[in-house]
């Protein structure tokens, strides 16, 4: 379309032509001539350049890490956590016939809870261009920017285009590091009968009863630890190094259902559940400790082995990052023409791929089929691997490259609803059993949920509790919910505001009864609770002995 000055000379071209035909001057019909033409060349440029066989459009994107010199890079400016500033630049490769034109920025197109802001708007560009972007986030998640709107004017300003450049990005934000102290998890107990294999706690080196072995006299070994008789054996100084039980491994059970994912992003149960979570693996690492855990919704979702050190961190971040992108059929269940519809809008928007109308029985065949070939071919590697992408989302093979590649677009697919209380309770119950089938043991189990609607249905899980209990185990139970909210910023009329009071005093009552019970079956099995703690909370608690 004309730009403002566009626009002016057009109106200009008319004035003249006017005036010319009227008093019949020749001198202002080639004024007028001129201008017209030189009007009509530029549009005639920027069409040629906004061909759609010249994808994309003459004009090309691609988002780039910032410039790091290598001597000076540090593992912590290479990790992106919740809050923190990512400096990206996003650098555009020009068609000749758009050289000399001005670029402006109109913004991005990412996934829900992404803030991106662009430091340079505009600029006049010849060849390629870099403009630089900061991207923040409140939510733990692999988000994806999609691509960016641009607005391209030509050199004499005359004409202007809007047009949407493609340049998917991931950005894997991590959850944030909580500094807990698990020198004060409660020890579980020692030489207790197992009921099973792998129950038998490891054995490391450090200051114990037992013998480990014998070696070679280093410098900073104790004194008392000097082998006197088997250094005059082999005339050098040996040393005893002792070993002795593990007494605290770790393994948290964190629920994910629907109702952990209420409340505003960025502020809800499950945001602070993957915080705790990450937290005790990233602790865990630091002390050598063995760590797993499992994911629960009605049944076990997803379960990472006990490993300790780096592995274990890095199992825990994919499995909570994987969380946000949930696209099985039994956690996202979504009809299939709507998403076929979810799939082949992104293909065409994004991908810019041609996809047949529907016009009939025949035509919504020829659609699905080139949505699912569309879709296969362009997944990524990790989508095509077995060994990496794990199980299938969906028993129908079509249906499933849909879906993985929802995942691998970062296409937001429905959660279910929330499960009935005898299923919820059940799921936690599976993620306890996990930890007590795992081997490494016994642990310190960390359930974690909010236990809504759980109230008078939690007997099972005491029992549970009190086996695991049994069985050398430690539990303990963290109450999360989300951060209240003032009644009053929740209605807009004033007529309103003393029913929104009595309905939230009324949650209240319902949360406190809640809590009630869930701490007299905890009493009873043995077991912690943390009650509807806050970060900060959670923090003391772990910092002052308040689980033994």
């Amino acid at each position: 379309m004309l730009d403002e000055r566009g626009l002016l000379i057009a109106g200009l071209v008319a004035a003249l032509a006017a005036v010319g035909l009227l008093l019949d001057l020749p001198a202002a019909l080639m004024v007028s001539a001129v201008l017209a033409a030189l009007t009509l060349r530029e549009i005639g440029r920027l069409r040629v350049s906004l061909r759609r066989s010249r994808m994309p459009w003459g004009l090309s994107a691609r988002i780039v890490p910032p410039r790091v010199v290598a001597s000076t890079l540090q593992l912590g400016r290479r990790s992106h956590r919740v809050g923190q500033e990512l400096h990206l630049r996003l650098h555009v490769n020009v068609h000749r016939q758009f050289d000399a034109a001005w670029l402006q920025i109109d913004g991005f197109e990412a996934t829900d809870g992404v803030d991106v802001e662009v430091r340079t708007v505009s600029a006049r560009i010849h060849g390629s261009r870099e403009f630089e972007f900061v991207v923040r986030s409140d939510t733990a998640a692999v988000h994806r920017l999609h691509g960016v709107r641009v607005t391209v004017v030509d050199p004499l300003g005359l004409v202007r285009a809007q047009l949407f450049l493609p340049c998917p990005y991931e950005v894997a934000v991590l959850p944030r590091s909580l500094p807990l102290d698990l020198r004060h998890l409660p020890e579980t107990r020692r030489n207790v009968r197992r009921a099973a294999g792998g129950h038998r706690p490891d054995r490391v080196q450090g200051q114990g009863d037992e013998l480990r072995e014998l070696r070679e006299h280093a410098p900073g070994d104790p004194f008392k630890h000097i082998a006197w008789k088997a250094s005059a054996r082999r005339g050098r100084l040996m040393s005893r190094v002792f070993e002795h039980e593990r007494a605290r491994s770790v393994y948290a059970v964190l629920d994910t259902g629907a109702s952990m994912r209420n409340g505003v992003p960025g502020h809800t149960a499950l945001d602070a559940g993957l915080d705790l979570l990450h937290s005790l693996a990233e602790c865990s690492a630091r002390r050598n400790l063995p760590f797993g855990m499992g994911l629960v919704d009605g049944a076990l979702v997803d379960r990472q082995p006990v490993r300790e050190g780096l592995g274990a961190v890095v199992g825990c971040d994919r499995a909570l990052l994987d969380v946000r992108r949930t696209v099985a059929e039994s956690l996202a269940p979504l009809p299939e023409d709507e998403l076929l519809n979810v799939v082949a809008s992104y293909l065409r928007a994004v991908q810019g791929v041609d996809l047949p109308q529907i016009t009939g029985p025949e035509s919504w065949v020829r659609f699905r089929q080139r949505t699912v070939m569309g879709a296969l071919a362009r997944l990524p590697e990790r989508e095509r691997l077995p060994a990496l992408r794990g199980p299938e989302p969906s028993s129908r093979a079509d249906l499933s490259i849909l879906r993985r590649y929802c995942r691998a677009a970062d296409l937001a697919l429905p959660y279910r609803p929330a499960l009935p209380a005898s299923e919820r309770v059940a799921g936690l119950i599976s993620g306890i059993e996990s930890a007590l089938a795992a081997r490494k043991g016994p642990f310190v189990i960390v359930l974690a949920s909010d236990f809504l609607g759980l109230l008078g249905h939690c007997d099972p899980l005491w029992q549970t509790a009190a086996r695991a209990r049994s069985r050398g185990h430690r539990l303990i139970l963290l109450s999360l919910v989300e951060p209240a909210v003032d009644a009053i910023d929740l209605v807009d009329d004033l007529e309103h505001v003393d029913t929104a009071r009595g309905l939230a005093k009324a949650d209240r009552a319902a949360r406190a009864q809640l809590l009630d019970e869930l701490q007299q079956g905890a009493r009873r099995a043995g077991a912690t609770l943390l009650a509807d703690p806050q970060p900060r909370q959670i923090v003391r608690a772990w910092g002052a002995a308040a689980f033994g």
